[in-house]
């Protein structure tokens, strides 16, 4: 890909919406649409209120949030983000937020409670035992771990022979089986690495770009380290390298300073016309939400759960938001996006575009502050 047509791609497909009072920002891209169609069943007029309730949701929750204190148990969007959820351990509590208009859910475990047993949990060691749960035959392994807020609990996804070790952690964390749920999974995550057409690294692995920001590009820690090049094509010159890069551990994030002139704003809209991006506010539990990337272009879902820990085979990351987006190699880096408001970067999660899977994102607000970076809009 030459580097003219690479300054079009640097945010890959994302595009705007939420009803801001210019053109641009009450614009849903064409292939967007179209993928909220074919993914959530929604129209287009759909489409566009959807979006806008659920920023307007955003709102609402940090409202609560502040006001309810150690009170506050999280919150989600149901009904195609026509309801407000908020979960309040004190049900005095509940006229304040109906008054703000959301729906009070009363329930037992506050979100810093169960946050809290998640970071013990973080600063557990994993592996499995030499105790099998179903015999030396079934496959073991912690596969990730979060806090859903709609059940108010944490749960732990594990392979078959790993359940029993699974309760084992919750307990040892302090949660009693009221507080915890474990949840077995088919398989381990895997990035999301291989394949695509958008940047390579050291003339070797692609990968997909996240957002453009007003020196380079962000991406996926885990498609490159700290010098490494990049440049456009397998044999192309190198147009920068990776700055800065975590992966595994606190994140899975990467910023890639590029040289003067490929940091545009504008994006590749995958043949519909180039668009741009409106902010970065962080969706809600529930919130519609789509991704770019490179392999399978423009896939929509639904926020699953916020700050969970993935293990992959490289090791554990935490701080990832877990969706049922599927992706595929080569998707890695690529955009999240609702609506007009980036959300982050395609870490990796199981499953393809074939059968649909479930994918983790490294939230952009975290790439934006440890850096310094200023996102282009």
């Amino acid at each position: 890909m030459e580097l003219t047509r690479f300054l079009a791609f640097l945010a890959v497909a994302l595009p705007v919406v939420y009803g801001a009072p210019t053109q641009t920002a009450t614009n849903l891209g064409p292939k967007v649409l179209e993928a909220m169609k074919r993914d959530l069943g929604l129209e287009s007029d759909q489409a566009y209120a959807r979006v806008a309730r659920e920023l307007s949701a955003v709102e609402i929750i940090e409202q609560i949030k502040t006001a309810a204190g150690n009170s506050f148990a999280g919150a989600w969007v149901t009904e195609n983000g026509a309801i407000t959820n908020v979960a309040i351990t004190d049900a005095a509590m509940a006229g304040q937020v109906t008054a703000a208009g959301a729906t009070p859910v009363i329930v037992s475990n506050s979100l810093s409670k169960l946050e809290e047993a998640k970071l013990a949990l973080d600063n557990t060691n994993i592996d499995q035992p030499t105790t099998l749960s179903t015999g030396e035959e079934a496959a073991t392994g912690i596969a990730a771990y979060y806090v859903d807020v709609e059940a108010n609990k944490l749960v732990i996804e594990a392979l078959a022979g790993s359940t029993d070790h699974a309760a084992a952690l919750a307990a040892q964390v302090g949660l009693t089986e009221s507080e915890f749920e474990v949840k077995t999974v088919d398989a381990l995550n895997t990035p999301f690495l291989q394949g695509g057409d958008a940047y390579y690294i050291a003339r070797s692995a692609r990968c997909s770009v996240g957002f453009s920001v007003t020196t380079g590009f962000v991406s996926a820690g885990h498609c490159g380290t700290a010098g490494s090049s990049v440049s456009t094509t397998l044999t192309g010159t190198a147009i920068g390298t990776f700055s800065a890069s975590v992966f595994p551990g606190s994140a899975d994030m990467s910023y890639i300073r590029t040289t003067s002139g490929t940091n545009q704003g504008s994006i590749n809209g995958y043949n519909s016309a180039d668009q741009d991006v409106a902010g970065s506010t962080a969706a809600a539990v529930g919130a519609a939400i789509c991704r770019s990337g490179s392999t399978t272009g423009v896939h929509c879902g639904t926020v699953r759960s916020l700050g969970a820990t993935v293990t992959y085979a490289e090791g554990r990351v935490t701080g990832l938001t877990q969706t049922n987006v599927c992706a595929e190699p080569g998707d890695s880096g690529g955009s999240f996006y609702s609506g007009a408001q980036a959300q982050g970067v395609t870490s990796g999660g199981s499953g393809d575009c074939t059968a649909g899977g479930i994918t983790y994102f490294q939230p952009v607000n975290e790439i934006l502050s440890t850096y310094g970076l200023t996102l282009v809009t």
